[in-house]
Order: structure tokens, then C-alpha cells, then sequence
């Protein structure tokens, strides 16, 4: 199935990036739930792998979805401890449907289109094949979709990294397992948490606190992969911050003193865009009416304009 920006069920997150891509999907997004991204090092070790895994079943345990980019290594592992917990997971794929990379996962790729709640996500045109820049096209839809980023383990020079600066770029929230300082495996995980905008994440128990998620059981041996069980490190309680897809407007914000047109024309927008001429036949105001309301939304910094033409909300009231 299709989705093109302009589609009710189209993920509204993803109306952030400059260019939404119309996406391919193998199957409907249940946008209901909580979105979880976890990235990390094809050439992962054996622990690093495990402990995706693991973070993988137990958000996925906690109803969660849990999406990642189908690499190998430690994306490969997220998916398979998704659907080892029975629950989610999404692949965003760094093609076009019909093309497969890396094609050591076929049949990981397989299981989840064939899968009635796990699905493939292609953010490009059919039959577009890997290059190096679709990972990155395909790293800033993923943490798109997602409120938080999970980077398990990253060199200094990975798409993990890039993922990361999609977080920042994007305003999700971003946790970085850290390493040793001279494990080179770790290196670029040292980085993102030298920047400050990481928060370092040593334990599953932690990230559940921060999200503010159910404690997970850790002495579910499922959640384990091959001889790694992960490590079970208690943690006082922390306050989770209210998410939000959207930066604040620059100004405040009081639909009080607005005008009725404005009221209207607003009450017709969605955080996904609208075409103008649609807006304009939905309100049932003169024209000039609806498109001065609009042009005064936009200088107050509550409509944004983008594609041209196109209006949306930069706020939920």
C-alpha cells in the first residue's frame, strides 16, 4: 500500500522533515502506540548485539514499537527481539520495495512484510537500490517516526551517528549505551555522549524509568540472546518530560484573542499539510477571508507553510 503526506493515516511526525516521502508500506501503522528507535554497529560485538536484542523484547513486552533500518548487526537484532517478545517492530528500508540490502536479511525482510502486526517501510521509489546516500535519507525517516533514539553502539564513522544527528536535528530524545574511552568499537558512541545532548544509558531498567514505562522484568530469560543476559541495575525514579513533535511557537499563544475566521481556519488544519485551495472550500469563507486568517496564523507562528501552497499546525490545541 501507498501513503503520500496528504493521506489521513500518514504519520504526522514525519511531516517534519523537509521532504515526507510518499512511503510503500506492507501493511497499515498502528500510529496509537509508542515509537522506539534503536541503531547501532553492523560489526557489533556479541554483547552489544544481546543487549539490543534484549531492550528489543522488552519494549516490545511493554507494547512499544520497535523500529530500526534492517541492517545487520544490531538492527537486525532489534527486529528479532521485537518479534521473539510477540510483539512490533518496523523496517525502514534503505531502498526501494522490490530492491534488498543487505541481502544477508531476505528473510528477516520476508517474516516482517508477511506479518500481521510487523512491517517493511520503504521511504523511496519502488525499485530504488542502495547507494550511499539512501541510509541517511533512510536514518532521518526512521527517527522521524520514532520519540526516542537507542543507539546500542557506534563507531566513529557509522550510520549510527547520523542517526544520532538526526535525533538532534529533529528534537527526539537520544540514548547512547557508552563504552570504555579506548574501545575503538565505542568510540563514536563517546562522541555523542561527550556532546551533551545523549543521555548515557548503562541499564533496560533506566530507559523504562526515562520513558516512563512499566519496570520491565529482567528475569524473563527470553529476553536474553545466545549467552548474554542483561544486567539488572536498579535506578531511582525519574520524571519523564512531555513529548512533543513540534518546536513552540516563538510567540504566545492565545486563541482568545483570535478572530473567528482565524478560529475556523484553524479548526481545520491538521499537523499534516493541507492545500490551500482544500482549506479554502473545508472553511466556507470568502477567500480573501480564509487567506488573511491564514496569513496571520502564520505570523503568529501557529500555521506553518511548507510545501508551498500547503498549510499545517505547528501546534496541537
Amino acid at each position: 500500500m501507498k501513503l503520500d503526506p496528504f493521506d489521513p493515516a500518514y504519520p504526522p511526525s514525519l511531516c517534519r522533515l523537509d521532504h515526507p516521502p510518499t512511503l510503500t508500506l506492507s501493511g497499515p501503522l498502528d500510529l496509537s502506540r509508542r515509537i522506539v528507535a534503536i541503531v547501532g554497529s553492523r560489526s557489533a560485538t556479541a554483547n552489544a548485539r544481546g543487549f539490543a536484542h534484549a531492550v528489543a523484547y522488552h519494549l516490545a513486552k511493554a507494547n512499544v514499537v520497535v523500529v530500526s533500518g534492517g541492517a545487520v548487526g544490531v538492527d537486525a537484532m532489534a527486529h528479532l527481539g521485537a518479534m521473539k517478545a510477540g510483539g512490533t517492530t518496523w523496517c525502514v528500508a534503505c531502498t526501494g520495495k522490490g530492491e534488498v540490502f543487505p541481502e544477508k536479511n531476505r528473510k528477516l525482510f520476508e517474516r516482517m512484510e508477511e506479518s500481521a502486526s510487523s512491517r517493511m517501510i520503504w521511504p523511496l521509489p519502488d525499485a530504488t537500490p542502495k547507494d550511499d546516500f539512501t541510509p541517511r535519507y533512510r536514518n532521518g525517516v526512521l527517527v522521524a517516526l520514532a520519540e526516542a533514539v537507542v543507539v546500542i553502539q557506534a563507531s566513529v564513522k557509522s550510520g549510527s551517528r547520523n542517526a544520532a544527528t538526526w535525533a538532534r536535528h529533529l528534537g527526539r530524545r537520544l540514548f547512547v549505551v557508552p563504552g570504555m574511552p579506548w574501545d575503538k568499537a565505542y568510540e563514536g558512541s563517546t562522541i555523542e555522549c561527550a556532546r551533551g545532548h545523549a543521555d548515557p544509558l548503562w541499564s533496560i531498567e533506566y530507559l523504562f524509568a526515562k520513558l516512563g514505562l512499566p519496570q520491565p522484568d529482567l528475569s524473563d530469560k527470553a529476553g536474553g540472546c545466545g549467552d548474554f543476559v542483561p544486567p539488572s541495575l536498579p535506578v531511582r525514579p525519574v520524571r519523564r518530560p512531555q513529548q512533543t513533535y513540534s518546536e513552540p511557537p516563538l510567540f504566545p499563544v492565545v486563541p482568545g484573542s483570535w478572530t473567528d475566521e482565524e478560529k475556523s481556519v484553524f479548526s481545520k488544519l491538521s499537523i499534516a499539510p493541507i492545500q490551500q485551495d482544500k482549506i479554502i472550500e473545508l472553511v466556507g469563507l470568502p477567500t480573501s477571508s480564509t487567506l488573511t486568517a491564514l496569513l496571520t496564523l502564520s505570523l503568529k507562528d501557529v500555521v506553518v507553510e511548507g510545501p508551498d501552497g500547503f498549510f499545517r499546525r505547528r501546534i496541537a490545541l
